[in-house]
């Protein structure tokens, strides 16, 4: 019974596959454009204007400032006349190119998840970009180093697996297991629906509660899932039995176990049926 109902199970969860994949993790904004370079350039401005002022001050020459950081006398100068460090920044024009138009939509396609160049290029091509590949590749190579690699969700569990956890005894399962159970289940109504069920007979099962399958039954023919439908009504067709089976320890197991062995030896003895074979079935009990 525990095998017909893991059967239905894995139809049941086949159908939902798509829920058994984690969601994406929220990805983070990316720049629009290329990131600007003027704080490390206004902060290289006004290292350099502290050291010469310093040594302007210490009473050193232009020349001898000039050969000790390596700079040329004129721009040693420069800097000397000048009182503060900010009369020495010049504003940056800022650089356009064919790309700029479309870069906010380049980087909420590579916080999406497409990385591919040639893609990205031709999705732009039909917005009106004219430039390039290496254009768009370099420019999200820039995107990956000041952002960093995304997140990769985990692959999701194998079909097989999810019918485990639900089938499995849940006091022999980690915490880990549990709580990716609980995780599809959370993304899934029917496959936790079917979670519900499926442990609530194979409770009944372990301890031989037969007296609750009535309720169990009427429980699963108001069920959203079909699987258990058509299991509940597998189990009507000889009820008496089942009842029985999941009420006393008595079981054809043993039955089933030599008919079983049997049927192993005579396959193989295929084709030399015998009185020894006869004999070693009569011996073998």
């Amino acid at each position: 019974m525990l095998h017909n109902l893991a059967t239905g199970l894995e139809k049941a969860v086949t159908r939902h596959r798509s829920c058994l994949k984690a969601p994406e993790p929220q990805a983070t904004p990316a720049p629009a454009t290329e990131p600007a370079h003027e704080t490390s350039y206004e902060g290289k401005i006004r290292e350099r204007h502290h050291d010469i002022q310093t040594l302007f001050q210490q009473g050193l020459t232009i020349d001898a400032i000039s050969a000790r950081l390596g700079l040329d006398r004129k721009t040693v100068r420069r800097y000397v006349r000048a009182a503060t460090a900010q009369s020495l920044m010049r504003e940056r024009p800022s650089r356009t190119s064919a790309l700029t138009p479309h870069k906010p939509y380049l980087a909420r396609r590579w916080a999406e998840g497409c990385n591919n160049a040639q893609t990205l290029r031709d999705e732009i091509a039909a917005r009106g970009y004219l430039g390039g590949r290496k254009s768009v590749r370099r420019f999200l190579n820039t995107l990956a180093r000041h952002n960093g690699p995304r997140a990769v969700p985990p692959p999701p569990p194998a079909v097989a697996d999810v019918v485990r956890w639900i089938i499995g005894r849940p006091e022999n399962q980690s915490d880990q297991t549990r709580q990716d159970l609980k995780d599809v289940c959370g993304r899934c109504p029917e496959i936790a629906e079917a979670c519900r069920l499926a442990r609530g007979f194979a409770t009944i099962l372990r301890r031989r509660d037969g007296h609750r399958l009535g309720d169990w039954l009427a429980k699963a023919d108001n069920s959203q899932v079909k699987e258990i439908r058509t299991f509940a009504n597998g189990l009507r067709r000889d009820l008496s039995a089942v009842t029985a089976g999941l009420t006393l320890p008595l079981n054809s197991g043993a039955v089933e176990g030599n008919v079983t062995r049997i049927k192993l030896l005579k396959r193989q003895h295929y084709g030399r049926a015998s009185f020894d074979l006869l004999r070693r079935i009569l011996l073998a009990r």
